[in-house]
Formats: structure tokens, C-alpha cells, sequence
């Protein structure tokens, strides 16, 4: 079976490109065609990524079956029922040998095939479940790259044989395309929230670089780690943007940061870039946190040689910029550091605790509804009409919705007492 792999290739001006290929042979043409409109619609690298591993288990699964796709579609004939059955149910696991970066993640820049064939062999047979969210978007990928691809196709067809292609594919797609689920909206008792005020107390003692049950060896990791703590709690930034912040982002002369979208720039060298989702914006910061951030930059990292050709502010003990997958560490870490916590600790749990704090705030300052709606989107660089604030604000909403439930109950209660 052809061992079809998504890959990220950085060219040297900051672009990043997703492309799919069989180790040691070249991309497939037709799927770099069809990623080609997505990078000239300015669509962002992960989302490019996420198409091109959608298509890297398409391929996989047709070879499992030796069905030649650009033959079959030469041919005149499009994906027979139970080849798109097949194709719907692939959708629903994961598979994690699909991504060359898995291969060698947080060890390098280049990526070793030879990984991903060795891990295909390593004998692991259990299938996973992938969200629904995620089986609805491999499905419609799918479906518009097959459509892409037997317009293209046929184009060098007779216009006989274009038509007839054509009506099997519309009536074969309209079928498959049923599959699709839709993603429910209702299930939210175990949707992520924030740490309560005890919870975050906890884990700020715990990362401390002075505490005895910080989990990090190394001085310079403790105190790196304990700033990306504290700088996630403090502004409710994304890990991507707190993995951008550059050092011209800090104000010199005031105690603020700016946070900026930098898709594809050249002065990143992570082939995996780092990057700010929501809009640009600057945030003020308490003078005590500003000083110890200038003082990490000048003292701690700057001892980091490698570190001063780097325009990044989070970088590791050797200097290069830390990547998400080293974050992701680091929780998984702290995590085990402290046990017990209701929540799974994640960076996107900082932000997460962020919001619930605000809510917090705004309600003891006596905000209305529409100024704290307006504030907290200007804070988390989201549109002036966004709804995310309902994502992130669960645990303080669900606890604005009981007090109010039992204060609904109270007279029920006290004419329950008085029928003793």
C-alpha cells in the first residue's frame, strides 16, 4: 500500500505550503493543484494542512482497494457506491501516520519518512473516533476535491463521455454527501471551561520558580515557563499569538504589547508557524508583569546566545523559538504536576479562566450586557459582533444560572418547611 503522507514545506520567503506525497517519490499532482486555490484565497496553513491530511487518507483508502483515480475518471467513470461507503467510514478514525510532522514532532525541522513507515508497522491496530465536527469537514473536502478533480479530468474527455461522467458524478456526490452529520449543538455538559479561583491559585503556586513541586529542572525553563503561565492567564492571548509575540511587539516606555498577525513571515523559521488567529490588537499590562517579562528578555534569554538572532520573546534553552507542540508539553507536565485538577489543563484552558475572570470583574464594576460584550471582544481581537464570548464564558454563565435557579426555589422551599 502507498504510504500517502501530508507534509509542510517552508520556502525561504516565510511561505508555507502543504503537499501531499508517498516517501520518497513526488507530491501528487492533481492534489497540489487543488491546495493551490487555497493558498491564493489566502487561507491560512493549518487550514491547508487540514485539507491536504483529509486527502492523504482519500488516497490511502481508494489504494487499499487498487483504485486508480485519475484512471478511473480517464476512463469516463466516476467512485462506484461502495468505494464513497468505504470513504465515509474511513472519515470517522483517526489516523495518525497521515502527518509527516507526527513522524518527528518537537525534534526538528526536517522530517524523516522512514518514521512514518516504521510507525505504520509498529502493529497498533485500535481505531480512535474522531469528533463529528471533524468527520462533516473530511467529508466535505473530500467531496470538493472529487468534483474538482472530475471537472478537470473531464475536460479532456469527448463531450460525450464528458456529460455521462459528469451525470455519474453529480448523482454519486449528491449520495456521498449525504453522509455528512451535522454537528450537534445541544451537548455542552462536558464542553471545556476555565479553572475556578482556587484551581488557578494552585497552579500558579505549582509553577512558581521557587516552588518544591515545580516539575521543571533547568532555572531558565522554570522561569520561561512560569512568564507562559502567567502572560496566557494575564491577557487570554492564544498559544499561537503568545508564540508570536515578538520583541518589538512590547512598548519600551509604557506596559503594553501588541498582538499581531504575521501569516508566512519570513523571519520565522518554524516550519510550523506560530500565528494569530483573531484580529490585531494591544493590551496593557500591570507594570509588575511588564518588568518581569523585560527582565526574562534581558537577563535570562539574552545569557541564550542563539536566542539574540531570534525575534521571538518564548524561545528554549537553546535559543531556537519554542513551537505549539512544545506548549502542549509543558501542560501536559504541569498536568501531571497537579493532580486531581476537574479540568484537563491545556494553554486554551488559560483562556478559558481569562474570560471567566472578566465576566467576574465586569459584573462587580456593574458593566451592562453590551459594554462587557464590546470590552471582551476588544480584548480577545474578536469582531465588534461575535458571539465567542458564549464559548469561553461556561463556567460563569452555568454559575449566573444557578444562583438564579435556586433563587427561584426559595419560596417552594419555604412552603415545603412549613408542611413538616
Amino acid at each position: 500500500m502507498a504510504e500517502y503522507v501530508a507534509m509542510r514545506v517552508r520556502f525561504q520567503n516565510g511561505e508555507r505550503l502543504s503537499v501531499l506525497q508517498v516517501p520518497y517519490g513526488l507530491p501528487v499532482h492533481e492534489v497540489t493543484l487543488y491546495l493551490d486555490k487555497y493558498r491564493r484565497k489566502g487561507r491560512a496553513a493549518n487550514t491547508i494542512h487540514f485539507v491536504c491530511l483529509t486527502l492523504a487518507l482519500l488516497y490511502r483508502e481508494l489504494d487499499k482497494t487498487k483504485v486508480a483515480l485519475l484512471g478511473r475518471l480517464a476512463a469516463g467513470h466516476f467512485l462506484t457506491a461502495p468505494e464513497l461507503n468505504r470513504l465515509a467510514s474511513a472519515v470517522q478514525y483517526r489516523m495518525d501516520d497521515l502527518d509527516a510532522d507526527e513522524a518527528d514532532k518537537g525534534k526538528s525541522n526536517v522530517i524523516n519518512l522512514l518514521r512514518v513507515r516504521l510507525r505504520r508497522k509498529s502493529g497498533e491496530t485500535e481505531r480512535e473516533a474522531v469528533d463529528v465536527a471533524t468527520q462533516a469537514s473530511r467529508l466535505r473536502y473530500m467531496a470538493d476535491f472529487l468534483n474538482f478533480l472530475s471537472d478537470y479530468v473531464g475536460s479532456t474527455l469527448s463531450q460525450s463521455e464528458r456529460r455521462s461522467l459528469k451525470a455519474e458524478k453529480e448523482d454519486a456526490l449528491t449520495a456521498f454527501r449525504a453522509n455528512i452529520p451535522k454537528v450537534p449543538k445541544r451537548a455542552k455538559l462536558n464542553a471545556r471551561v476555565g479553572l475556578s479561583e482556587e484551581e488557578m491559585e494552585r497552579v500558579l503556586a505549582v509553577v512558581h520558580p521557587a516552588s518544591p513541586n515545580n516539575p521543571w529542572e533547568r532555572g531558565f525553563v522554570r522561569l520561561r515557563n512560569w512568564l507562559i503561565v502567567v502572560l496566557l492567564l494575564a491577557t487570554g492571548m492564544r498559544r499561537g499569538e503568545l508564540l508570536g509575540l515578538q520583541i518589538g511587539d512590547l512598548n519600551p516606555s509604557q506596559p503594553k504589547l501588541r498582538i499581531i498577525r504575521r501569516a508566512d513571515a519570513a523571519e520565522d523559521l518554524r516550519r510550523i508557524q506560530a500565528n494569530t488567529k483573531t484580529n490585531d490588537r494591544e493590551i496593557e499590562l500591570r507594570p509588575a508583569i511588564m518588568r518581569r517579562l523585560w527582565s526574562f528578555i534581558n537577563t535570562e534569554r539574552r545569557a541564550i546566545k542563539a536566542a539574540r538572532k531570534v525575534p521571538q520573546i518564548i524561545v528554549s534553552d537553546e535559543g531556537d523559538a519554542l513551537s505549539e507542540s512544545s506548549i502542549d508539553k509543558l501542560f501536559a507536565q504541569l498536568r501531571t504536576a497537579c493532580p486531581g485538577l476537574p479540568v484537563r489543563l491545556t494553554s486554551h484552558v488559560m483562556r478559558h479562566t481569562w474570560n471567566d475572570r472578566f465576566s467576574e470583574q465586569a459584573e462587580a464594576l456593574g458593566l451592562t450586557d453590551t459594554v462587557e460584550e464590546k470590552a471582551r471582544n476588544a480584548q480577545q481581537g474578536w469582531s465588534d459582533n461575535s458571539a465567542m464570548a458564549a464559548t469561553y464564558t461556561r463556567r460563569h454563565t452555568a454559575r449566573k444560572g444557578r444562583e438564579v435557579a435556586l433563587k427561584l426555589q426559595e419560596r417552594l422551599d419555604e412552603k415545603l418547611k412549613q408542611d413538616k
